[in-house]
């Protein structure tokens, strides 16, 4: 860190200083595209050119260092290659921020101080730094930043190269998120087009909305909302499909079996073998997507499975066993392998049906000493339990109707929308 004097382009809402190439000749900020003014003043840098070298070096040795990778050829292309400037750390125009002891006058604004966050709260040069060895020193722990899109520029670039300063450990991985769009652009508080999430919530149910994003919205990528498109989603994969799954299967178990869901006996024929596989080949891909943070792949790895649970349904016709008493043990397996693939199922998607996972199980009445994951990716677990009254999950909804009210919910002042 030195002490200099700066002058360039500064966009006050993005807190930034742009070189004159970034600006462009109308003299835009690249990234809230307002205008910037052009500022000087003393203030203390801190000399990034040190760093490039290694930095460039640990991209090549640690590909999924960020990801998507799309973001790391922005960072190196539009940031790195062009001529990385020394980060302003310090500013002398103001009052506000961290004052620096050693230089009155001067205080530290971000992403000196924001970004040392991530170590200080562990205690880093603290008396008890307990955490901090735990969960940044322990070469066994994996260190993974869930960031933005706006902000990836400071976590991959500037953090980076502050940690090698310091000599400690990188994060093991920076995902960047993308950004919520619109037709005219991301989604933006200061530019007056964001959809009102607590109506949204109130109306649809916090589900309803959590499965959109993960299911719709490829994660790592930026995303567009339209009216149509959400509710043709909730439609198609909630109601048709999952909750179809779940009013089939519990109106057969009701009327087939008295409302018990049979005992699992392994499989019986071809279908059930097929079902069972698919069931176990679900849970090592969702994992292995999750894993490698492809949450979206991961969620619609499990819709395939309720799909495939489906057309099982279809191909095994329960309602033809059911007229053949030799078929009675196949009946029985149709009807277990349903309740164990909704049981599963319902598992995989807890995480973002956080409210409508419960009332499956309810539905099913799944012991509360089953209700965990290691059990439901047993397969099988599931059966000698009368199943309770059925309630639709997720009813269809009325497209012309709902897509309606958004557009008005998104047309409507935004005091009043999130009132």
């Amino acid at each position: 860190v030195y002490l200099g004097s700066y002058s360039g382009w500064y966009c006050v809402h993005e807190e930034t200083f742009y070189t004159d190439t970034q600006v462009g000749e109308d003299h835009l900020c690249p990234e809230c595209h307002r205008p910037v003014e052009k500022k000087e003043e003393a203030a203390y840098f801190f000399r990034c050119k040190k760093y490039v070298k290694e930095l460039l070096e640990f991209f090549d040795q640690n590909p999924k260092f960020i990801t998507p990778e799309s973001r790391k050829n922005e960072m190196v292309n539009n940031f790195i290659k062009p001529g990385l400037n020394d980060l302003c750390v310090t500013r002398t125009s103001f009052d506000w921020g961290i004052p620096v002891k050693e230089a009155p006058g001067h205080v530290i604004y971000v992403w000196l101080d924001a970004l040392t966050n991530y170590i200080s709260a562990l205690g880093y040069l603290q008396e008890d730094d307990s955490k901090f060895q735990k969960y940044w020193q322990d070469p066994k722990t994996e260190i993974v930043h869930v960031i933005g899109a706006d902000i990836t520029r400071f976590h991959t670039i500037y953090w980076p190269m502050f940690l090698d300063a310091l000599k400690l450990r990188k994060p093991t991985r920076i995902f960047v998120h993308g950004l919520m769009m619109m037709k005219d652009g991301k989604m933006s508080k200061s530019k007056g087009n964001v959809i009102p999430v607590p109506p949204l919530v109130e109306h649809f149910g916090v589900d309803a909305v959590r499965y959109y994003l993960a299911r719709e919205i490829t994660f790592g990528q930026n995303g567009e909302f339209t009216p149509e498109q959400f509710v043709e989603r909730l439609n198609m994969d909630l109601a048709n499909n999952f909750g179809n799954l779940l009013n089939r299967t519990m109106g057969m178990i009701g009327k087939y079996f008295d409302g018990v869901i049979p005992a699992f006996d392994g499989d019986k024929n071809e279908l059930d073998r097929n079902l069972t596989e698919l069931a176990k080949k679900t849970v090592a891909l969702y994992e292995t997507l999750n894993d490698d943070l492809k949450v979206t792949e991961a969620y619609a790895s499990v819709m395939d499975l309720v799909d495939a649970a489906n057309k099982y349904i279809q191909a095994s016709e329960p309602w033809n066993m059911a007229k053949d008493e030799t078929k009675k043990d196949e009946l029985a397996s149709c009807m277990s392998h349903l309740a164990n693939v909704l049981f599963l199922t319902g598992t995989l998607l807890s995480p973002i049906l956080v409210t409508k996972t419960e009332s499956l199980f309810d539905q099913l009445n799944v012991p509360n000493e089953l209700r965990n994951y290691e059990s439901a990716v047993a397969f099988g677990k599931l059966g000698g339990v009368s199943i309770r009254k059925a309630t639709p999950l997720f009813p269809r909804l009325d497209a012309a109707k709902e897509v309606e009210f958004i557009k008005e919910l998104m047309a409507a002042p935004k005091e009043k929308a999130a009132a």
